[in-house]
């Protein structure tokens, strides 16, 4: 099956599919300009969507999805620049959360948006897990911590560069370093071998960072846990990450208790001219 499907009584042989198509997989007729799927497309086409998101007379379908199918775009809907640069400017790592849970439909609704985050080669690879629950959650944070005791009693160079000592003693105490106190936890896993797929997670997750922050929401990625899985495999384990997958990502997600009221400044960029 054609993976493309032209209406040529809508097309209007613009040829504007074509340009767009990231491999080259559609070919224009040298005398019309008509669009044609080449030979190689069912088996080359990895299903991004350009050809049908840009067709202005809507004339192209996509293995078996029909323009009329997908949500149109409506500039006058979208943000202006100073909105998203208000909006990522102001972002924070949210380290103090309400005790309030975070509802499921919400967290499904971050991810409706989630999915839609590029990845290489259209992969669309990224796995979630999450948690939430207090008692879950410190189970969790048990296992991050024996890493952690681990690391210390070894006297490892990250244990002491990192200052996990004071993070262990801290549980002891009663304080949570790990997930803050947060009611949930979003984690991403993918297929080792494949396009990038840490960058592609990392994307996933940035994606889950700004949708957040849009909802009212507050974040903070977890560096111990992301730290703490690449090393002790209990954590995976408990997780259940099938094997050949690895554990890229992990985020806090919960409400504010607290609401920041400036922007604090930062470093201009390193900036190289070439």
């Amino acid at each position: 099956m054609e993976p493309v499907i032209f209406d040529y009584d809508k097309c209007n042989n613009d040829g504007i599919c074509a340009h767009v198509c990231p491999r080259k997989l559609i070919a224009l007729d040298a005398e019309t300009s008509r669009p044609e799927s080449i030979p190689e497309a069912a088996e080359l086409c990895i299903n991004c969507g350009h050809c049908l998101a840009v067709c202005p007379t809507s004339a192209i379908a996509l293995k078996g999805v029909n323009p009329e199918d997908c949500r149109r775009i409506s500039k006058k809907q979208l943000p202006n620049f100073e909105q998203v640069d208000l909006l990522m400017r102001s972002r924070r790592s949210i380290r103090v959360y309400k005790d309030k849970p975070l509802d499921r439909e919400i967290i499904e609704q971050l991810l409706d948006t989630c999915r839609y985050a590029p990845s290489g080669s259209n992969s669309q690879p990224v796995h979630w897990i999450v948690a939430s629950g207090r008692e879950r959650l410190d189970v969790l944070a048990q296992m991050v911590i024996d890493w952690m005791q681990q690391e210390v009693d070894a006297k490892s160079p990250l244990a002491e560069r990192m200052h996990l000592d004071v993070v262990v003693e801290g549980w002891k105490r009663g304080e949570d370093r790990i997930f803050r106190g947060g009611p949930a936890v979003m984690m991403t896993h993918a297929p080792e071998i494949g396009s990038l797929p840490s960058e592609n997670c990392a994307i996933a997750m940035t994606f889950l960072d700004l949708a957040a922050a849009v909802l009212g929401l507050g974040t903070c990625w977890v560096g111990y846990l992301m730290l703490a899985a690449a090393q002790h495999p209990p954590i995976s384990e408990a997780l259940g990450i099938p094997q050949g997958h690895r554990f890229y990502g992990a985020m806090i997600v919960g409400y504010p208790k607290y609401a920041y009221q400036r922007i604090p400044q930062r470093n201009q960029p390193n900036l190289t001219w070439w």
